[in-house]
Formats: C-alpha cells, structure tokens, sequence
C-alpha cells in the first residue's frame, strides 16, 4: 500500500496556499466520505489530502436576526448542540437523520454539501430554506445558492478548486414543514433519499413553497414551485391533484420505486394545505 501525504492547514489562507500548489488535492475534514465506501480491513487514501478540521475560521457558528451561519468544519453534532432555537426546524430535523452519533461526531456539514457522488441528508432542506455556501479561492470569495449545486442531469455539481467555507441560512418564517428519509437511514445507499418540504401563507394565499427530493439524483423545480404560488388556501382536493401530476415528470429520472415513494411525499405534503 503507498503512502498518502496529509497537510494540516493551520489557517485558511495556508490551506488556499496549499491547494494552489497542489492542483487536484483531496479536502476533507472529518473524513467520513473518504471511509463511506471502503469496507475492508485496510483503507485506501489518494497520494495527498488536505485537512482542515483545525481551521479556526472554519469552527464558528453564529446567529443573527436575518441568518444562521456555520463554518463549513463545524460537525453534525456540534450544530445540534446550537439547539432548536437556533436551528431552523427543516434543517434540524435534517441533520439529526445523518448516521450514527459515532458519524455525526465527525462528519461536517460542509462535507454533507459537497459530497460530489451523491446528494446527501442535509441538502434538500438548505435547497427549500434556500442556503448559501461561500466558496474561496486565491482570488476572493464568492457566495453561491446551493440550488446551484444540482446539475442539469440532477446530479450533484460541486464546483471544483477552491474551499466551501461558510453556510449561511435565512431565518424566514415557514407556516408549514416536512422532511422524511426513505430508505437505510443509518448509511446511504441508492435507495436513500430525503424529502424537505416548505411553505407560508399570508391573507388565506399561498405566498411560497418549496419542494425538494434527493439521493444519487436531487430533484427541485422553480418552475413548478412558481406555478403554484398565488392560490387560495385550502387547495382543493382536483388542485391538489393537478399538481402533483405536474411533478410526474421531474420524478422520470428516479428509479421506479423512490419514484413512488417522492409521488407519495409530496401527495401528503399537500395535503397540508388541503386541510
């Protein structure tokens, strides 16, 4: 088995020196990714790796009126640590369906975000709160919608080069929620996806919703969400219908069965605002 070289970033700017030197470097802070799929005795590591779990501008959380905002090193653990009042409820709800505690007291929530071979439990709820990721590179910083992370062919879309530093979340008020995992929950497999789900009213109409699945495949349409906006509340039981048969073609992609289980999600979702 080769040797592996790992660099100990000591502060962002020695880890944006680093990967500029090192073209193609593996990042990784808690390493979780790295072992997901390696189930034998020994493990199997690229040449070189970057680790910045040390990073201090990486392990801060902090809270304002507008936003929540999370250094991309913080673990699972240590963001439910910040508690309900600080944690928007579909993003709570989210994280707490990551692995085991053994797992979430090493996996980051920056690692969850930009897992490139599938999407994992953390994005369909940032993609409905409508999260920022903040990326670095030699030449600045800049700030990108994590709906941007979903590629037209719905895999994930992870720029490449460059840090995810920073998560910041909005802190709007939601009327209503959901978020169900299907599937293994302890340890993702093809069959594993999560369903986020979001909307508010005012005056009796629908003023925003938001619908988000993802697994190997993510799905979200603006499109779609746009075209419900406006209607009276309750919905009817044929509106009701009539939208959910409009989501019957994002849902081509999946395989038949999550196909079933997104068509039932999102048949009970609305019915939160039928009722």
């Amino acid at each position: 088995m080769l040797a592996s070289d790992v660099h100990f970033a000591k502060d962002l700017a020695d880890a944006l020196d680093i990967q500029r030197r090192r073209p193609g470097i593996l990042v990784f802070a808690g390493g979780t990714d790295i072992l997901r799929e390696q189930g034998g005795r020994g493990i199997s590591l690229p040449a070189e790796l970057l680790c910045i779990q040390s990073i201090p501008e990486l392990r801060r959380a902090g809270l304002t009126e507008r936003f929540l905002e999370i250094g991309a090193a913080v673990t699972v653990a240590e963001l439910l640590e910040l508690g309900d009042s600080a944690l928007p409820p579909l993003l709570a709800e989210a994280v707490r369906g990551i692995g085991t505690p053994a797992v979430r007291n090493l996996a980051t929530l920056g690692g969850n975000i930009s897992c490139r071979s599938r999407f994992m439990d953390s994005w369909p709820a940032l993609a409905c709160l409508d999260g920022l990721v903040e990326l670095r590179d030699q030449g600045g910083a800049t700030w990108m919608n994590v709906n941007r992370l979903l590629g037209e062919d719905g895999k994930p879309s992870v720029p490449v080069g460059g840090l995810l530093t920073r998560v910041r979340i909005p802190l709007d008020r939601w009327d209503v929620h959901a978020l169900r995992k299907v599937g293994p929950r302890s340890y993702p497999t093809p069959e594993t996806a999560v369903f986020a789900f979001a909307a508010r009213a005012e005056k009796g109409i629908l003023a925003e919703v938001r619908i988000a699945f993802a697994g190997e495949i993510g799905l979200r349409s603006q499109a779609l969400e746009s075209s419900i906006i406006g209607r009276s509340l309750p919905l009817s039981s044929r509106e009701a219908t009539s939208i959910a048969e409009g989501y019957k073609s994002l849902a081509e992609p999946l395989p038949e069965g999550l196909a079933l289980q997104f068509g039932s999600l999102l048949d009970g979702a609305l019915g939160l605002l039928s009722s």
